[in-house]
């Protein structure tokens, strides 16, 4: 192993521009040593540093703004903690960074980031390149500053300040190694219809990620070759948001990762679908994708399955080529306490050994005979016309539901939309006993495209009302979305 050397930053930050000029004895003469599809090829799992630096709070501070570091909840990060997570077995770590409340403007307008802010990253980074970790860096809370779905006006700023950032941070780290990644941004959101997707925002969002690479490769250094990784829109790896995507160009082959977030919370069979429309769409765009976030709480339902659903997410990902790095929070995703130094030895284990878990009670109706063109009294629960969105029931058992057999404690409803189909969603769950009667409910106004959910005692059938929170689906429209494949319905009962 080539020997790593003491580090020293030294940042000049002028009005106008940022010079950096960073001493480091790094392991290779140029970060030109690994390719994209190289790199994740041979990584195991990573694992996120999160709510750490990517805390923040109000306006920008003079002074770097030191103190948001823990502002969250979590310890001031030591090299100890780095030193327990690599312990642990991953060999990559992701370190969100938010940077705008360590920033300021010169007389120009122009964006800034403090060198006192830009010296502590460099030093967590330093703990972990200590440790042998690839280390991702990224803007991550940054959405005052950085977002899409906005005028073209609006936009040209969102453009220079994205310019401004990069510039910086891709300048005082161009000293680095391979072993250091840049990740563009971090869950743009689209500010026209927020969370939601929208043509003009993703186009958007393809004009920063070009911006990204262009910034970092025109910084020099071992920048010319450095590993990036750049997102679709919201990190959604939703069938709109990958129609939507454009690869951005390069001056260097090889060397971008796709990245999404997907915090599914199935724990079987059914991750297939969706780890299987990664994979396409990462065979279409001809480059790796990461899954840069994903993970459970402390309060994954049902309680029995959260070890199953790590191991079986990570399995099931890994063997459509996808790999994943763990979202932890410091809290209720927490599985290594930054504040005692101690782990989660279970779902480490399941993490580190993952298995495929099978599921043996699932069904995907994909026949339109299953389902019944009606909604439900949201108080009784009673079958009636909907003559304002059109809404599809489940119709298994004949009579608008879904029979529950006695012995079944959980329920997972997870919805395929695709096409004129994709703004679909899941929009109640309702349980009922043998004299019809509520034994309980989910109900949610924009809907879901999946859950995981306690069958209430008692329950003897459900009932799963699907529309479109935007416009009306007719009869004709859903019929020929479910005979086509665009659109059905996954149930497995536990």
């Amino acid at each position: 192993m080539k020997k790593l050397f003491a580090v020293l930053c030294i940042s000049i930050l002028s009005m106008s521009f940022a010079f950096h000029y960073h001493t480091l004895a790094v392991r290779a003469n140029n970060s030109s040593g690994i390719s994209a599809t190289a790199f994740v090829e041979q990584m195991k799992t990573g694992w996120n540093l999160g709510n750490s630096l990517d805390s923040h709070y109000g306006d920008p501070k003079s002074g770097g703004n030191l103190s948001q570091e823990t502002i969250w909840g979590n310890p001031k990060i030591t090299q100890e903690q780095i030193n327990l997570v690599k312990a642990q077995g991953f060999d990559v770590i992701r370190v969100p960074v938010s940077w705008y409340t360590h920033t300021y403007r010169d007389e120009n307008d122009t964006i800034h980031i403090s060198s006192e802010w830009l010296a502590r990253v460099c030093e967590v980074v330093d703990y972990c390149i200590n440790d042998d970790f690839y280390v991702i860096i990224n803007t991550h809370h940054d959405g005052e500053v950085l977002h899409a779905g906005v005028s073209d006006k609006d936009f040209d700023q969102v453009k220079a300040d994205a310019t401004s950032l990069w510039s910086e941070i891709s300048a005082y780290f161009s000293s680095y190694d391979e072993h250091l990644i840049f990740e563009s941004y971090n869950e743009i959101d689209n500010l026209d219809k927020s969370w939601s997707f929208g043509k003009k925002a993703a186009s958007q969002m393809n004009e920063l990620n070009q911006i990204f690479v262009n910034t970092v490769r025109a910084s020099g250094g071992n920048n010319d070759e450095r590993l990036l990784m750049v997102p679709t829109l919201l990190d959604n790896p939703g069938e709109k948001f990958q129609k939507a995507f454009v690869l951005p160009s390069d001056t260097v082959p090889g060397k971008i990762i796709v990245t999404v977030h997907n915090y599914s919370q199935t724990f079987d069979q059914t991750m297939d679908n969706t780890f299987s429309n990664m994979a396409n769409f990462s065979k279409n765009l001809g480059v790796p994708i990461i899954i840069g976030e994903w993970g459970t709480t402390s309060k994954f339902s049902p309680a029995q399955y959260r070890l199953v659903h790590a191991s079986n997410y990570i399995a099931r990902a890994n063997k459509f080529g996808l790999k994943c790095i763990y979202w932890d929070n410091g809290s209720n995703y927490a599985i290594i306490d930054r504040k005692n130094l101690t782990v989660n030895s279970e779902m480490i284990s399941a993490i580190m050994n993952p298995s495929e878990y099978t599921s043996d009670a699932s069904a995907q109706l994909s026949d339109f005979d299953g389902y019944l063109y009606m909604t439900i009294d949201q108080k009784t629960g009673a079958l009636k016309e909907d003559k304002h969105w059109g809404t599809l029931l489940v119709n298994a058992d004949g009579n608008g539901g879904y029979a529950i057999p006695a012995g079944k404690t959980s329920i997972y409803v997870g919805l395929v939309a695709r096409d004129n189909m994709s703004d679909q969603r899941i929009h109640y769950l309702y349980f009922f006993d043998s004299h019809n009667n509520i034994t309980g409910k989910i109900n949610e106004n924009y809907g879901f495209t999946e859950k995981v959910a306690e069958i209430p005692e008692g329950t003897v059938y459900a009932r799963i009302g699907i529309n479109n929170s935007y416009s009306k689906t007719s009869k004709k429209e859903y019929k020929e979305a479910v005979e086509n494949g665009t659109l059905s319905i996954l149930i497995n009962l536990y």
